[in-house]
């Protein structure tokens, strides 16, 4: 098929995956610049909600065109180009409701600070008007009954929910591919894994397909396609946010959070997810803990001016391959303690805390029994009704076939020792890594999310790189651009906090963000016509 853009023409392949043609219609030119007191400039790759709003407006950008601009991204560099394939399937009225929630902004103001901002889901996050499949084939085109509650919350605020996102099919791998989409891309280095499982919201946000991402995890899922992507990625404190209606490989274990450019358009996004829900229970533990007051509303850049901090040995690995990011990292900290923040050296639990790791991993004995629970919950269209069902019809990504032997092995959780240890384990682990911060006196602990960058295709971003801490515990993190490696690769600070203390890791990561500047964005994707203008 052929579209026309400004000053040329594009032929672009039938797409295999999501019907382009239902969406894009003839893209609308930007809005033309216009001369002022203070012109300010608009870049769509750079934006943040506060300058998307800022434009709107102003009256030089409206949600619509907002959303004409990333369609045309997207067909550009998605399935064009480097061919990302970040992106399963488009909302097939994403211009209309943009343009509805225009006249509503018009007529009777915004819902919210994210009334039509675009916003990309993860594929095991259930959207009812979009086909929601978990990235496997034996679902494919299929829609649940509801949407997942974290997807209520933000629609109930006006956000557009704009597409849904490839990913490791039903979480289970950390490479960005599924039986439904294939194999997303690293936009840095094609040949790179662009980390999963939450690879589409990460590729996507990185390069302007949508403005923020609904991203999950069960070990590393959130912040490595953060990290890998030069983006802010938020795993909040287990409890935060629902997981209704989300496939989940652990009941115990799995979180939703955030993909964003930066610190403040997490922070803006987590308050609109955050709190409790009757459908997912660990949500109660939320109670009580919260502030009706945004995440935002503390963010200052001398946060870190008087902070107490503790540089987390255990997770600055020691073998010489390590040490490049170890070296960048070292660096980062320095700047930290340059914004009159003090850091506490040498905080160690004292134990082999990476050795420790395979003792506290006991998601996939728990993948059968949520897996079937949600499956309860999507409605009895779907095309299997348990996980049984699904291994039976063999539509599912062979490389899947140990964990799900695995999990279907597992007869009951209630009496397996191994399993009941490993629980325990998670516990323990907890309990120290709160006690040091209260016997170092200090607000967070820092690290490198991973001292090791992207691995090349095909082999799983864990291993060397594994760092499950934030998820083993369901303590809060925050992963920050802290720059990339000899290779151009991105790497991430990350900031480990107290159980809801993430209003104190918003204020640390801002105050590093400004400070530091790190994010760098891919040269695969370079701005097309239009994308940017002063007013």
């Amino acid at each position: 098929m052929t579209f026309l853009l400004p000053g040329r023409v594009l032929r672009v392949a039938p797409p295999a995956v999501f019907a382009l043609s239902a969406v894009i219609t003839l893209l609308a030119q930007p809005p033309a610049a216009s001369q002022g007191p203070g012109p300010r400039t608009f870049d769509l790759l750079t934006a943040s909600v506060e300058d998307i709003q800022a434009a709107v407006d102003a009256g030089k950008l409206t949600y619509e065109q907002l959303v004409r601009l990333y369609l045309r991204r997207i067909e550009a560099y998605d399935k064009n180009g480097p061919k990302l394939n970040a992106v399963i399937a488009i909302h097939p009225r994403a211009v209309e409701i943009a343009r509805a929630l225009d006249q509503e902004r018009r007529s009777k103001g915004r819902r919210s600070p994210l009334h039509g901002i675009p916003i990309a889901v993860k594929d095991t996050v259930d959207v009812k008007d979009i086909p929601s499949a978990g990235g496997n084939i034996a679902l494919k085109g299929t829609f649940p009954q509801y949407d997942a509650t974290v997807v209520q919350k933000l629609r109930a605020a006006g956000a557009i929910i704009f597409f849904k996102a490839n990913l490791d099919e039903f979480n289970l791998g950390a490479e960005g591919i599924s039986s439904l989409a294939g194999q997303t891309l690293n936009p840095y280095d094609l040949t790179r894994n662009p980390g999963g499982s939450s690879a589409g919201p990460g590729v996507s946000v990185n390069v302007g397909f949508a403005t923020l991402g609904i991203a999950t995890e069960t070990g590393a899922s959130i912040r490595s396609p953060a990290s890998n992507n030069s983006l802010v990625g938020i795993a909040p404190t287990q409890g935060l946010t629902s997981r209704a209606g989300v496939i989940a490989i652990s009941y115990t274990q799995d979180r939703v959070g955030v993909h964003a450019k930066s610190v403040a358009d997490a922070a803006l996004m987590l308050t609109y997810m955050r709190g409790f829900d009757a459908e997912d229970l660990f949500t109660w533990e939320s109670l009580g803990k919260l502030s009706p007051e945004p995440y935002t509303a503390r963010l200052d850049k001398k946060g870190l001016v008087g902070a107490r901090l503790g540089a987390f040995r255990d997770l600055f690995r020691k073998e010489p391959q390590f040490q490049p990011v170890n070296q960048i990292i070292e660096k980062e900290i320095e700047l930290i303690r340059q914004q009159r923040a003090v850091v506490m050296d040498g905080v160690t639990t004292g134990i082999d805390l990476v050795g420790f790791f395979p003792q506290t991993r006991a998601s996939t004995d728990e993948f059968k029994f949520a897996f079937n629970a949600y499956l309860k919950r999507r409605g009895p269209d779907t095309p299997v009704q348990s996980l049984e069902e699904l291994v039976a019809s063999g539509k599912y990504l062979k490389q899947f076939d140990g964990s799900f032997k695995r999990a279907l092995s597992v007869e009951s959780p209630d009496f397996d020792a191994d399993y009941l240890a490993r629980l325990k384990n998670r516990l323990t682990l907890r309990k120290i890594i709160v006690g040091l911060m209260d016997a170092y006196q200090v607000e967070a602990l820092v690290h490198p999310f991973k001292s090791l960058s992207a691995p090349p295709l095909g082999t799983g971003d864990r291993g060397p790189r594994d760092n499950p801490i934030s998820a083993i515990t369901g303590l809060p993190a925050i992963v920050v651009p802290a720059g990339v490696d000899a290779s151009g690769l991105p790497v991430a600070l990350e900031f480990l906090g107290r159980p809801f203390s993430e209003p104190t890791l918003l204020r640390l990561a801002y105050a590093y963000e400004q400070a530091s500047h790190r994010r760098v964005a891919p040269k695969s994707t370079p701005h097309l016509d239009g994308e940017v203008f002063s007013y």
